[in-house]
């Protein structure tokens, strides 16, 4: 049964906002990689031809039913003219991998916390970005041709993106990225070693970077989404609280994490918010969470879930991608329907995987096709 852009558009808005569609909703989760693999082009070639990641884009769609999708490709392109220390292209077929890095210094936490901006502008992107730091005139140059490729494989991209998207129906319901003020400072600017011993060592200062990072996160989500709206959302991965002691969950991460939340959902946005890991001893602080949040989970059960937090929030998530790799489709089929039957039920709830799918190693097409095509033919309201 094919359904419209304005019944798909329908589907999920009511769902996210914790409402019974017509249907559960099939999020698509794999990314621009796996569609190259799956449409049969050589990885490292289609990466850097962004034409090229649309034709397989068209293909994924007209085999693999989804109802919405929305992804961006990282180009290796980009990292390779800034010397990216941060997100680095691997040497077999240019995946852009983010390895960990140190972009501040701990003797450098007074000068990011009196003013984060022009720390990260002075001393971070030189760090991680040498290539924009080059001497005289070639650091300048090196910033433009960064900014003017970005934009030109970016813009072909999206723009084929959204013709495949108006062929087959599919929304977009992601635009733009952020992170969680403490993730931000872990990832990029200490490190996970790092971070790690400055919890114990010096609190309080991880506690007043994270809170001067809060005002950078807020601005550059207006900047990647700026346009608020139930659709498309503005995702925000989450990648610490699962390896801290909750203590330090509370003290360090909550405060700022919740104010961002509440503040970008009060300005009329949706948040679709990758709970990594397990969260069931989070459970308590995300019942603070406001309607307007697409709760995506990757182990936590989602009958609890459901039970916990359905009322107020939209889950999403949960369905493990290892079964698409190693069981057969049956066993898989299974398991879409006790993962439905536990959170559909009242509506608020998408279907998609635990994680994203990356290449054909993590899913085998004939598993990822029936899996989808049961969601959509099971998953009505009656």
């Amino acid at each position: 049964m094919g359904l419209t852009v304005e019944q798909r558009t329908e589907m999920v808005k009511r769902a996210i906002m914790c409402q019974k569609p017509e249907r559960v909703p099939v999020v698509s989760k794999q990314e621009p990689s796996y569609a190259i693999e799956y449409a049969g082009y050589d990885l490292k070639t289609a990466l850097w031809n962004p034409e090229l990641i649309v034709k397989a884009t068209d293909k994924m769609y007209a085999d693999i039913y989804c109802d919405a999708g929305g992804n961006m490709p990282r180009f290796p392109l980009v990292y390779k003219i800034s010397g990216s220390r941060a997100f680095v292209p691997r040497i077999k077929d240019d995946f852009v991998q983010h390895p960990e890095v140190e972009g501040l210094k701990y003797e450098e936490y007074d000068e990011y916390i009196a003013d984060p901006f022009r720390c990260i502008v002075n001393t971070v992107i030189p760090r991680l970005y040498p290539k924009l730091a080059a001497p005289g005139q070639e650091g300048s140059l090196n910033y433009l041709r960064t900014m003017i490729a970005d934009k030109q494989v970016k813009s072909k991209y999206l723009a084929g993106c959204a013709e495949v998207e108006k062929k087959y129906g599919i929304i977009n319901i992601r635009r733009g990225a952020i992170e969680a003020p403490f993730d931000f400072v872990a990832d990029l600017l200490r490190g996970f070693t790092g971070i790690a011993v400055d919890i114990r060592r010096d609190p309080g200062r991880v506690k007043a970077a994270v809170e001067a990072t809060l005002p950078l996160m807020y601005k550059l989500a207006k900047i990647v989404n700026p346009t608020p709206g139930i659709i498309p959302s503005l995702f925000i991965p989450l990648h610490m609280p699962s390896y801290m002691r909750t203590s330090d969950f509370e003290k360090l991460y909550w405060p700022t994490f919740k104010k961002l939340v509440d503040d970008l959902i009060n300005d009329g946005y949706t948040l679709q918010i990758f709970f990594e890991k397990d969260w069931s001893r989070y459970y308590d602080y995300l019942q603070e969470l406001p309607t307007g949040v697409i709760a995506y989970f990757e182990e936590d059960d989602l009958g609890v879930v459901k039970e916990k937090l359905g009322k107020k929030l939209c889950l999403m998530g949960n369905f493990p991608i290892s079964m698409l790799r190693l069981n057969t489709k049956q066993e898989c089929i299974d398991k879409a329907k006790e993962i439905i039957d536990k959170a559909a039920p009242g509506g608020g709830y998408l279907f998609c995987m635990d994680k994203s799918i990356l290449t054909l190693a993590d899913a085998k097409p004939e598993n990822l096709i029936a899996v989808c095509e049961f969601v959509h033919e099971y998953g009505v309201y009656r």
